[in-house]
């Protein structure tokens, strides 16, 4: 049985692969692909015609431009909105590849960045952003629970440049596996999920450049497209990649390190590291904060177990984080049912008293609290807050009140970044309201600071679309008004900032790094500065690379690259820096562990 790619090429569907053969639409033998749109229509074309001769045209939706392309180029442009995609009707299938070119230029506004290329009734491929402008592909099948899971490892295609992407599927069994293709060449996958059932393909509603939600929009521009009912062979996808869509031959682009900085390295100063809890094959030690009791030698960790799971761990350690000593059996079994990212702060009430709080968001901000100085805890009903995420900033105000800092989802496609106050210790708190939002930016993990001259407040924002720098607000009446939010320096982008102020008054933050062209993306990096470098809007002095994330494809999902950099940072009487996160700190089958590193910032001065 045959399957033919276009008018005048055959090819066989079982070599280079097991022989599965081909399958038709109607899964009654046919050959040839069941669907091929050219995307050659003329600027303003609303259909994009389907040349397989099988009617599957594909509806563009007000973001999908056709005639797009630049001059002598077939393409149509999606613009990473809502609304783009090209709407068609999918075949059921059983055996299947898929092919397109694309020429990305970001991640797109959606929810998350996954940006779907295709997306039927039953399957899914998007584009992983492996390292900054790096992109890879992702390919599922199924339902979620038992469905089939899937991430491209080793060669990568960049931003900015036509590339060809192809998958192929044979469905017909439960231990089925794909095979990814980047310009014409087979790329290998990570450590994928076979589907635990037999996954034949549904027809149904499908989406070129989106998912059915519409919340993956594709954004950039995309050149024919096919869909093939049989397991097309290696030489078939390369017969495919042969020619770009403006005609050309395809150009491989190295990766181009574009750092505003200088960064200095102390990763693999391993003298510097304590870990205080060690990630196994089995076991994630996940998302990690930090608290420094006011006698500087007093330290409380607190973390998750898996990528924003359930709570339980806790440890304590008595000489300024160089031991620990577990306390999970000392705290409440209720706080195992707590999920997502623990945070942990000290409140001072007006009257003097003391509490230490661990929040969590499963059930709308759970709270956690001791009254003795950690050495018993109780939980305490939820506040009932809408977020995705514990507090992530606190801060003391002028009046002996605390401000607390989150995040709440403003659309579907957007976050905003909230503020609540208590001013009692923490005990009642007033309903959260908006102080940050910009319509295309999600904006969320604040982490807020003083200014030297204690008059202004200064919120650093992520910004979850990762197209651009992070974003920043300022306040100067203590949190009642906050400035229109622009963007930080270059060095100070990244996820879940958290800084201390060194005894020479400048800043050091740290986080995940998501600056573009950055040599260290990805990984757990601190920003050196002062606040007049923030304020501002200027670069810094450097950077640091605390330690180094050996997460990658092989970890078997698309943001194990940057699976790290939640952190905490704490800062001692002689200048000492403890900056702690999770991090797959092996590079090998053990997951993520519980890491510190200790510095100072005039041994490292020198090294600039």
């Amino acid at each position: 049985m045959r399957c033919v790619l276009a008018a005048g090429l055959v090819v066989f569907a079982n070599v280079g692969f097991v022989a599965f053969g081909a399958t038709g639409a109607a899964g009654d033998g046919s050959a040839g692909p069941v669907a091929w749109w050219k995307m050659d229509e003329a600027a303003g074309a609303r259909a994009l015609v389907d040349s397989s001769g099988n009617s599957r045209t594909a509806t563009c939706g007000a973001g999908a431009r056709a005639g797009a392309g630049a001059k002598g180029e077939s393409a149509v442009w999606f613009s990473g909105e809502t609304n783009a995609y090209a709407a068609f009707t999918a075949p059921a299938l059983t055996n299947f590849s898929f092919a397109a070119w694309v020429n990305v230029d970001g991640v797109g506004l959606g929810e998350k960045p996954y940006p779907r290329v295709v997306q039927t009734p039953s399957f899914f491929l998007h584009l992983t952003f492996n390292e900054s402008e790096r992109l890879g592909l992702c390919f599922g099948v199924g339902n979620i629970q038992k469905g089939g899971h899937w991430v491209s490892a080793g060669a990568t295609f960049t931003t900015g440049a036509w590339a060809h992407v192809a998958m192929t599927y044979g469905a017909a069994g439960t231990n089925s596996q794909p095979i990814f293709y980047i310009n014409g060449k087979r790329v290998e996958y990570a450590l994928g999920k076979p589907s635990g059932e037999r996954a034949p393909l549904k027809a149904g509603p499908a989406m070129l450049g989106n998912s059915g939600d519409r919340s993956r929009p594709f954004f950039g521009r995309m050149g024919e497209a096919r869909l093939y009912a049989c397991v097309l062979s290696s030489d078939d996808v390369a017969a495919l990649a042969r020619k770009t869509p403006d005609g050309g031959a395809l150009v491989e682009r190295p990766i181009v390190y574009r750092d505003r900085l200088p960064v200095i390295d102390i990763s693999g100063e391993r003298q510097r590291h304590v870990v205080i809890a060690a990630g196994t094959e089995d076991v994630y030690q996940g998302h990690a904060t930090t608290l420094l009791m006011p006698d500087n030698r007093t330290m409380f960790a607190v973390w998750c177990l898996g990528h924003g799971g359930f709570c339980g761990p806790m440890a304590r350690s008595d000489d300024a984080g160089l031991t620990w000593t577990r306390l999970d059996d000392a705290l409440p079994p209720g706080f195992r049912k707590h999920g997502n990212c623990p945070s942990i702060y000290r409140l001072v009430d007006p009257a003097g008293k003391e509490r230490l709080w661990v929040f969590t968001s499963s059930h709308g901000m759970d709270r956690l609290m001791s009254e003795d100085g950690g050495t018993t805890w109780r939980e305490l009903p939820p506040l009932g807050f809408k977020c995705g995420m514990p507090f992530t900033g606190m801060i003391r105000l002028k009046g002996g009140a605390h401000a607390a800092f989150g995040q709440t989802r403003c659309n579907k496609t957007e976050e905003a970044v909230v503020m609540s106050v208590t001013a009692d210790g923490g005990l009642t708190w007033a309903a959260p309201r908006v102080i940050s939002q910009k319509e295309g930016k999600h904006l969320c993990e604040p982490f807020v600071l003083r200014s030297p001259s204690g008059g202004e407040l200064c919120c650093l924002m992520r910004e979850n679309h990762h197209t651009a720098n992070s974003m920043m607000c300022f306040s100067r009446d203590e949190g009642e008004t906050w400035s229109e939010p622009v963007d930080t320096p270059w060095g100070l982008t990244g996820d879940r900032h958290e800084g201390v102020q060194a005894n020479d008054g400048r800043w050091v933050i740290a986080y995940r790094d998501r600056a573009l062209g950055s040599s260290t993306y990805g990984q757990f990096v601190a920003w050196v500065g002062t606040y007049d470098d923030i304020r501002n809007g200027r670069p810094g002095q450097y950077r640091i690379k605390l330690l180094h994330h050996c997460g990658g494809p092989r970890d078997g999902y698309g943001w194990a690259h940057t699976d790290t950099g939640y952190p905490g940072m704490e800062l001692l009487p002689d200048g000492t820096i403890i900056a702690t996160t999770y991090i797959k700190y092996w590079d090998d089958a053990r997951k993520h562990s519980v890491v510190s590193t200790r510095f100072k910032l005039n041994e490292l001065d020198a090294r600039k």
